[in-house]
């Protein structure tokens, strides 16, 4: 059993740091991010990563600006400061849940695309979207999957 756990965590360490080659290999410079996990209304604030938790993690071990400054690890956040930030990437959550109208992916598609503030950041017109499986923002073994995920994106996103 011991052997198997060391495979896992030797596995798991190869995958992440392939990963973050890919992205350093990029040699990317000023791209920023941010992660949206739900919101409790469609035309609320959302909630988004902060400067802890996994997220936060990914977007430094790939050399991205988490444009939230908050030290919380799901803060609220207003649009308008968020489309201010005038992130390079979005990273929305997939989940089954439906607590909130937000928790479907693609109704924060539909939002991004439409709303007047959300549809002029340049991820939104530049198609610069990633969705991730929610339970890879929650700290567990599915980071590295979420972080092989971001990493395999940004080489499509023309981010120089």
């Amino acid at each position: 059993m011991a052997d198997r756990g060391k495979a896992l965590v030797a596995d798991l360490k190869s995958r992440e740091a392939a990963a973050i080659r890919s992205a350093q290999a990029l040699d990317l410079q000023d791209v920023s991010a941010v992660f949206w996990f739900s919101s409790a209304e469609m035309d609320i604030d959302p909630y988004v990563a902060g400067r802890k938790g996994p997220p936060a993690y990914m977007m430094n071990a790939l050399g991205l600006k988490n444009i939230i400054e908050s030290d919380e690890e799901w803060p609220v956040v207003s649009w308008e400061t968020i489309a201010r930030a005038n992130p390079s990437v979005i990273v929305i959550a997939r989940m089954d849940r439906r607590r909130f109208e937000a928790d479907n992916y693609e109704k924060k598609l539909e939002f991004l695309k439409t709303d007047p503030v959300a549809r002029e950041m340049e991820a939104v017109k530049s198609d610069r979207i990633v969705i991730l499986d929610a339970h890879s923002m929650d700290p567990s073994i599915r980071n590295i999957a979420a972080l092989e995920t971001l990493a395999a994106a940004l080489p499509e996103f023309d981010l120089k």
